[in-house]
């Protein structure tokens, strides 16, 4: 590829030499025919001059004939010498630096700025590309290195470019770059395969699992969708419902992966090694279902228990225009919203200096069958006692909170400024 390549290059170059000789032979040639008009005017100007003369010389105007007949022969001979001096000092050797300097520059360029290692090493590739097929495909127990690989994948390239509609070319160029963690290059690849080859099922089902396997989400969701149509068109097609069954183990829907496998069971014989290895993947897919199960009332279990023992830090203040002295006593209680008026849960203790603040859980709950996590909604109350009794009386100061959500974890604020 180098020599034919090499051949190209120098034909363009001579091609753009040959464009500028024809220029100048043009232009050379041009000039010669300016010339000679040029010479031709100037002779008839010389027979004119020459007319005009002898009509002087007649008429006695002019007396020295030779004299002005060799003036002008002079004046005619020298403009004709003049011309081809300029004419040859113009044109010579002007095109052989030209040239000279093209064929430098061009070289100089390409071998800065061109291709040229990159070409060489794509003919080197080509030229190991068969034996390297050979070795690959042909001798058993090959195991090809990366230069190897790289070599196939150039020459299968240039392959393809020759012959686009080898759809097996292109199976296997897709192959190579899942190889070489290349991911457009294998989609690029198998997606040209099923286009040479579109009633292909081998070729889908490859596409389809390329898609499944390392294809980003849209082209995960694009995978299933075009499995389930080949699942509508060959509906016992082995290969493809064992690809939808592992799309569901991918997806951890280990119940969905269970029928699959079983509908598979028919397609195959019983007692065959392919029939165990489906008994044994359903029986680990319902042990992974078990344990999933078993996982989830783990985990149900488990934020009962949190909501059960969580608690509500309640802090307490009180208006600057409250009334109370120091061994009163202070309730702080939850109630349902639009619910009975008994609390659900209750703290009693002395008042010593406020702010206040406690903790409110199940932990003092008012009867023992009803908790506060039992309510999704209730509200927080705070109450002064001058006589330490659950009693009501006009003149108590008391406060209460905002609707709390059960599971609540930010502190609840009430602030005592009303009185009863």
């Amino acid at each position: 590829m180098i020599v034919p390549f090499m051949i190209a290059i120098a034909s363009l170059l001579i091609l753009f030499c040959s464009v500028i000789i024809i220029h100048f032979i043009r232009n050379r040639n041009t000039e010669s025919i300016n010339l000679e008009r040029r010479n031709q005017l100037n002779h008839e100007l010389y027979d004119i001059r020459l007319k005009e003369v002898e009509e002087d010389i007649q008429q006695g105007i002019v007396v020295d004939k030779e004299g002005l007949v060799a003036e002008l022969q002079y004046n005619l001979l020298d403009d004709i010498e003049e011309k081809k001096g300029i004419k040859n000092n113009s044109t010579k050797g002007i095109w052989i630096p030209g040239i000279v300097f093209l064929v430098i520059s061009s070289v100089a360029l390409y071998s800065l700025i061109g291709s040229f290692d990159k070409v060489k090493d794509w003919d080197a590739s080509l030229q190991r590309y068969p034996a390297t097929y050979n070795k690959l495909f042909e001798q058993t127990n090959s195991q090809p290195n990366e230069q190897e690989l790289e070599d196939l994948l150039i020459g299968l390239r240039t392959h393809l470019a020759e012959q686009p509609d080898d759809s097996q070319g292109w199976v296997l160029y897709s192959r190579l770059g899942r190889i070489f963690q290349d991911t457009e290059l294998a989609i690029g690849g198998i997606e040209k395969a099923l286009k040479a080859s579109p009633d292909n099922t081998q070729i889908k089902l490859e596409y389809i699992e390329l898609k499944m396997k390392i294809g980003d989400q849209f082209e995960q969701a694009t995978a299933e969708a075009a499995l389930i149509d080949l699942l509508t068109t060959e509906p016992d097609n082995y290969d493809a419902w064992s690809m939808y069954a592992f799309l569901a183990i991918q997806n951890k829907d280990f119940s969905a992966a269970i029928q699959r496998w079983k509908k598979m069971l028919p397609l195959v014989e019983s007692g065959s090694e392919k029939f165990n290895m489906l008994k044994g993947s359903i029986a680990y897919a319902q042990k992974q279902l078990t344990l999933a199960e078993a996982a989830a009332e783990k985990a149900v279990d488990s934020q009962n228990k949190a909501v059960d023992n969580i608690s509500y830090r309640v802090n307490v203040t009180v208006s600057g225009d409250v009334i109370y002295t120091k061994g009163n006593t202070l309730f702080i209680y939850a109630q349902s919203i639009n619910g009975p008026a008994i609390p659900i849960a209750a703290i009693k203790m002395p008042i010593l200096d406020f702010p206040v603040s406690v903790d409110l859980s199940d932990l003092n709950a008012m009867m023992q069958n009803v908790k506060l996590s039992d309510y999704p909604e209730f509200k927080v109350k705070a109450r002064i006692s001058s006589d330490g009794t659950v009693n009501q009386s006009d003149g108590q100061w008391f406060g209460e909170s905002d609707v709390i959500k059960a599971g609540q974890t930010t502190p609840i604020s009430i602030r005592i400024n009303q009185q009863l």
